[in-house]
């Protein structure tokens, strides 16, 4: 079974959950009442999802799902496949080179960001690739920064030579 792209959604929120220590690694079910039942269940079916009940010695109750290890291996085929188009890195390169400059304040002001296309820089910012940032106290401003992943995204676009990656070791 292939996921829909709703799933696709579910299961990338259990990913993001499978850091948690604090959850250990489990989607809480309140986190869960976001997303369809029917939806949940047919993964759950499927096997790319688990229902876990945590129990901790204080008598706190954790209910939710868990990612199985089939459901974080279609999650790593999907990312594969979703590669970026050229002019999502071009905005992320920009974003980055902008938010360089001191004069800027390290990030890329929202009045510059205005230049590209509204769609793909909400786009960058729904997945993760884009941060907004909000500056308050002697100086205001707002505007945008590349976020790791969009960091890691670029890295991989262009190869080891951009951003941050440090001297190569041969």
């Amino acid at each position: 079974m292939q996921p829909t792209p709703a799933q696709f959604d579910i299961l990338r929120a259990a990913a993001a959950f499978s850091a948690v220590e604090r959850y250990s690694g489990t989607m809480p079910k309140r986190q869960a009442l976001h997303y369809d039942k029917t939806q949940l269940t047919g993964l759950e079916d499927a096997g790319f999802l688990e229902r876990v009940k945590l129990s901790f010695p204080c008598g706190k109750d954790v209910e939710g799902w868990r990612l199985t290890g089939f459901g974080r291996l279609i999650l790593a085929d999907k990312a594969a496949d979703d590669a970026l188009e050229p002019e999502h890195l071009r905005i992320l390169s920009d974003v980055y080179h902008y938010s360089r400059l001191s004069q800027n304040r390290g990030m890329m002001p929202k009045e510059l960001a205005r230049t590209f296309d509204a769609d793909d820089v909400r786009d960058l910012f729904m997945h993760g690739y884009l941060l907004r940032i909000h500056l308050k106290g002697a100086v205001k401003a707002k505007g945008w920064v590349v976020s790791n992943k969009g960091l890691a995204a670029l890295r991989r676009a262009t190869g080891p030579v951009f951003v941050g990656a440090g001297p190569q070791k041969n």
